[in-house]
């Protein structure tokens, strides 16, 4: 079942963004969340950082190193999430990661604490698809929460109907077969993949991940898609954001007027 969230967004031109919990600085979390729910952003994908994010290109994996080396864990994103969803964000939040963090720290326990945080899917892009339905599905189930599946231009028709048919909060679209980080370079290859699953009648949406970067890519990916997510240009537009001294005492302004500025720049 679809979390209601998730029913809220547009049919067209949705945009998700991506960004590492604890980065720039540990608890950076909650001030990103509110700034990115005040600049009007359909859903916020957070990642839990890990230390060898092979999918990821230079930058989420920079940001994944900062992250860790200012001390962000599991536990602390979970306490960090329950904060937020406490000071009334409610724009769907879905955790996105690695699978070794999750076994380590107990997948019934991951499960459990990110449903009552308030996270309302998990993307676990290592996560085979028989392991799903082997191992994780009771846990989606039980916990209520959404998966979401990765499909490629290489994914066969057969298998994409499967990802369908278990009412994800979304298909995840890659616009390429590299890395994150990349140019989208919307070929009339790539343009006709988008058409296909268009043409598919899927129940799921389609959201379109890789290489949007700018209002242009937004575009050219939402054309055949319900919408797109941005990652690696939104943690370079914060990266270097002045702040106060104190990363606990900060007021955030600046950053709140860094992600306004991104997010109006997108769209």
């Amino acid at each position: 079942m679809t979390c209601s969230r998730f029913l809220q967004l547009p049919e067209k031109g949705a945009l998700s963004v991506f960004f590492t919990a604890g980065y720039p600085r540990l608890n950076d979390t909650c001030v990103v969340l509110d700034a990115l729910q005040q600049s009007g952003v359909d859903m916020v994908e957070v990642g839990f950082p890990f230390s060898d994010p092979v999918a990821d290109g230079p930058t989420i994996q920079e940001s994944n190193l900062a992250a860790l080396q200012n001390g962000m864990t599991v536990a602390t994103l979970m306490t960090q999430l329950k904060e937020i969803r406490g000071q009334g964000i409610t724009m769907p939040i879905l955790l996105m990661g690695y699978l070794n963090p999750v076994e380590r720290y107990g997948a019934e326990r991951f499960f459990r604490e990110a449903a009552e945080c308030g996270a309302d899917a998990l993307i676990l892009p290592d996560m085979p698809f028989d392991g799903y339905q082997d191992r994780y599905k009771a846990l989606f189930a039980k916990y209520r929460l959404n998966p979401v599946f990765l499909v490629t231009s290489r994914t066969e028709p057969e298998r994409v109907r499967a990802f369908d048919a278990e009412g994800p909060a979304f298909l995840y679209v890659l616009s390429s077969d590299a890395v994150t980080g990349g140019s989208a370079n919307i070929t009339g290859e790539r343009e006709a993949f988008f058409e296909r699953l268009s043409a598919m009648g899927l129940r799921s949406r389609l959201i379109v991940g890789f290489g949007v970067s700018d209002r242009a890519s937004f575009q050219a990916v939402t054309k055949h898609t319900s919408g797109a997510i941005v990652g690696s240009a939104f943690l370079r537009a914060i990266s270097h954001v002045p702040r106060g001294s104190s990363d606990s005492q900060s007021d955030g302004a600046a950053m709140q007027e860094a992600v306004k500025e991104f997010v109006s720049k997108m769209r």
